[in-house]
């Protein structure tokens, strides 16, 4: 059976930023989101919201409620990256999406199977689903979110 996978507000974003949120689809099928995540995604306007909006609308993005309130893991992580870990603690086999330096520390500490954006990108550039994954990281970039470019040669060079 294939993991659960949560993602973190951040991603959802970033990806829909560069008109490439489909590609969690592609990669996954069905993305599960808590509550406070949607909220983080949906709390501004633009064209990124938009197709956040219409992704759950078409159902493959989902909201998962968490069964437990979520507790404050620290105060230096977001409701957002909280309720993602928290349902991903919850999930059987989960695959959690996060890009947040202390939510993935948190993450693996709990031992909760983690992956990065800029991974993402490399594999779909590995299965055909886009061409260059780092032109991607730096249209990204250029668009705010913070997101090394160095981190895609270091991706790549683990897997050689």
């Amino acid at each position: 059976m294939a993991p659960a996978v949560i993602c973190d507000a951040g991603p959802l974003i970033a990806l829909a930023c560069v008109d490439e949120l489909e590609l969690l689809r592609e990669l996954f099928g069905t993305v599960l989101l808590p509550p406070a995540v949607r909220d983080e995604c949906l709390a501004g306007r633009g064209a990124d919201m938009e197709r956040i909006r219409q992704a759950l609308g078409e159902g493959w993005l989902r909201i998962a409620s968490l069964r437990k309130p979520a507790a404050s893991l620290s105060p230096s992580l977001g409701k957002g990256e909280t309720e993602a870990i928290r349902l991903a603690l919850e999930t059987d086999d989960a695959l959690l999406v996060v890009d947040d330096r202390l939510a993935r520390r948190y993450a693996l500490a709990r031992g909760i199977r983690i992956v990065g954006t800029v991974r993402l990108l490399d594999l779909a550039e590995r299965r055909g689903l886009i061409r260059d994954a780092e032109s991607l990281i730096q249209r990204m970039s250029a668009s705010g979110y913070r997101i090394s470019p160095g981190l895609l040669a270091a991706v790549r060079s683990e897997r050689e």
